[in-house]
């Protein structure tokens, strides 16, 4: 959620399908729709590698199998990598968990991460021994905010959450690997309190900076430096500059100096701090967010590898680390990934709207970036999954852009399928939240080799142009968000002359709360009247309620900066709630759900199903058992696409 990712006949009522009807061929990776058949197998088979990890520290790359379970492999960083000769470390099915910021420790060769054990988000810091597979819990709260090694990887600092909401409690406590001793360093307090962050230490070992909100409030992100001798913070940086998440990197200039990454001038730039003054210096001053970044070495000397981007265009850039100064910049045409880096190289990954993946290992000097290819997909398997055209558009919405008085234009790809479906029968699906992104989406690629166009739009209240817009939506959950996925709606129906009946949404989390939204409108919101007879929606992971979800979901600060306060605000929330607006409801909606979802429990999605009910509605419940926020897994992706295939062979 923004501001750390389905046989039906003739829709029947209220049904929870524990398995689907599904029409495939044996080897049960055919799906049909609309009389052409689409193989799953190359798009989950053909290339069953995921989650890539790799450090030089460790001479290895580790990643994901996914064979009838998700297991844990290795192979060796020498030159062209060959996943299939790769050493199983672990066979436990990955699939059934989170795994979240893979760290290797020299010292004992293990995996560490933070994660849950049944997909549940009950989040602490685990070790993998890949002699023997062990897999060991080292914590036991119930959430873990962030943690980091100091520079002898020794000790781990993180932020543990122990309470929610009115009870809601923070500490940052120390691990010591060598004994397995915690220590509690400080507890956050009502106006200062423990986020999502990331830890760094002081190079000496003396203390850490990390992230806190003022009053819970997430548009008010903090620095402050713990010190462990006092076990007491100074605040770091202005609390009256709205920032959101800054964040510490791990490596710092001196032993006083640290540098983080900040919107506050608007866009995500770099910065540097001291600890003993307090005083931030900005070190760079980009109009498009500066992410991600790594501190490199060349000649002896400390220099910033970073990449300046939008969802439309991206660029590389050298910077002095201790000046600013550009020293090299280039433009590329895909989003790079940085996984680590060792003097000047760099092992970082590729991808784009049109591009699935690769992995290359960059070097950096002064005047040049010299990228080699360490892993790509064969052309053959390419063309296997690549089955859209994609254009960049820009469509009006219905305000105007107060810096050019004209009607503000909203990015978004629209995917034209290679092969799409004949006039009559031809289909429109616009992703409700999260679009615009310039990254390669399997579920986009799947939908285009069934013939359907893809929208994917960059609403307001999107991440990458910056904290102005991605704050339009803060305390407008459900408002003009939505009506700029209306006007998407009229754009593309005209544009490609498909009726209002066979366009539809999806998304997921926050998106799938939009889609709900959208099906259930009801013509107006903030004093601005739209319309738009969606044929369709599909919402997985979605709220329908936003009071019960602010009481039962485990990101309670999230709803009060993007929907308001549940106590003053509740006509407001339950007006935005789409099972308050059931009784409208156009189209036909499929909800899905992981039965093990603590970000978006599943009463979500079951509660709006009730609600549908009761109006006899045209929809679907399918939930995933087992499944968490996401869907993971072979099997559960597959039963995912057949699923939703067989609710869109309903659309007409």
């Amino acid at each position: 959620m923004k501001k750390i990712p389905y046989s039906f006949s003739f829709i029947c009522m209220a049904v929870i399908l524990s398995s689907c009807s599904t029409k495939v061929t044996e080897n049960h990776n055919w799906v049909k729709f609309k009389s052409r058949e689409i193989d799953l197998t190359p798009y989950f088979e053909g290339f069953p590698y995921s989650g890539f990890t790799p450090f030089y520290k460790a001479g290895k790359l580790f990643y994901y199998h996914q064979d009838t379970i998700t297991m844990l492999k290795q192979v060796d960083l020498d030159g062209h990598l060959d996943l299939e000769s790769g050493t199983l470390i672990s066979d436990i099915d990955f699939s059934t968990r989170n795994v979240w910021g893979m760290e290797f420790r020299k010292q004992d060769g293990s995996l560490y991460w933070l994660g849950d054990e049944e997909n549940d988000e009950v989040i602490n810091l685990f070790r993998l021994d890949p002699d023997n597979g062990e897999i060991k819990k080292l914590t036991d709260v119930p959430y873990i905010f962030g943690a980091r090694w100091n520079r002898e990887q020794s000790k781990v600092a993180f932020i543990a959450r122990l309470g929610d909401k009115e009870n809601r409690l923070g500490e940052l406590r120390v691990l010591d690997l060598s004994n397995m001793e915690e220590e509690l360093i400080i507890r956050d307090n009502p106006d200062y309190r423990f986020t999502w962050t990331d830890v760094s230490w002081q190079p000496e070992g003396k203390g850490v900076v990390c992230a806190v909100l003022k009053n819970a409030d997430r548009t008010y992100g903090n620095l402050v430096y713990v010190d462990f001798s006092s076990g007491e913070w100074i605040l770091l940086t202005d609390l009256g500059k709205p920032r959101s998440f800054p964040a510490p990197y791990k490596e710092w200039l001196n032993n006083e100096e640290f540098v983080y990454l900040s919107n506050e001038n608007g866009f995500l730039n770099l910065y540097s701090c001291n600890i003993r003054t307090a005083e931030s210096k900005m070190l760079t001053n980009f109009d498009m967010d500066l992410s991600p970044f790594e501190m490199i070495t060349i000649d002896g000397e400390k220099y910033i590898f970073a990449i300046v981007s939008n969802p439309i265009e991206n660029e590389m850039f050298l910077i002095d680390s201790e000046t600013g100064e550009i020293v090299n910049q280039q433009k590329i045409d895909i989003n790079l990934g940085i996984y680590d880096s060792e003097g000047n190289r760099l092992l970082v990954s590729g991808t784009s709207a049109s591009q699935f993946f690769r992995i290359d290992e960059l070097e950096v000097t002064l005047n040049r970036f010299s990228f080699v290819s360490i892993l790509d997909l064969p052309g053959e398997y390419k063309n296997q999954i690549i089955h859209s055209k994609v254009e960049k558009i820009e469509y009006p919405t219905f305000d105007l852009d107060p810096e050019t008085g004209e009607p503000r234009m909203l990015h978004a790809f629209l995917y034209h399928p290679v092969n799409p479906l004949p006039s009559g029968e031809d289909m429109v699906m616009i992703e409700s939240f999260y679009g615009g992104g310039n990254y390669f989406s399997t579920q986009i690629q799947i939908l285009a080799e069934a013939g359907i166009y893809v929208l994917s739009p960059s609403p307001r209240g999107s991440n990458g142009f910056g904290r102005e817009f991605s704050s339009l939506n803060d305390k407008d959950l459900g408002g003009n968000e939505i009506i700029d996925i209306i006007y998407a709606g009229e754009y593309i129906s005209n544009e490609l002359g498909i009726p209002p009946s066979r366009i539809g949404v999806f998304g997921a989390s926050h998106g799938g709360y939009a889609t709900m939204r959208l099906l259930t409108f009801p013509g107006e919101v903030n004093g601005i009247k739209a319309h738009f007879d969606w044929g369709f929606g599909i919402s997985h992971a979605g709220f329908s309620d936003i009071i019960h979800f602010y009481q039962h979901c485990n990101i309670p600060d999230w709803v009060i900066l993007e929907a308001g306060d549940p106590v003053t605000e509740q006509d407001k929330l339950n007006d935005r709630s789409p099972i308050f607006h059931a009784g409208k409801a156009t189209g036909k909606l499929l909800l899905t759900h992981g039965t093990n979802d603590s970000r978006v429990p599943i009463e979500g999605s079951r509660q709006m199903a009730d609600s549908l009910a009761k109006y006899d509605k045209e929809f679907n419940l399918v939930e995933f058992e087992g499944q968490g926020h996401g869907i993971k897994g072979l099997q559960n992706q597959k039963r995912r696409y057949k699923t939703w295939f067989d609710f869109l062979e309903t659309v007409r």
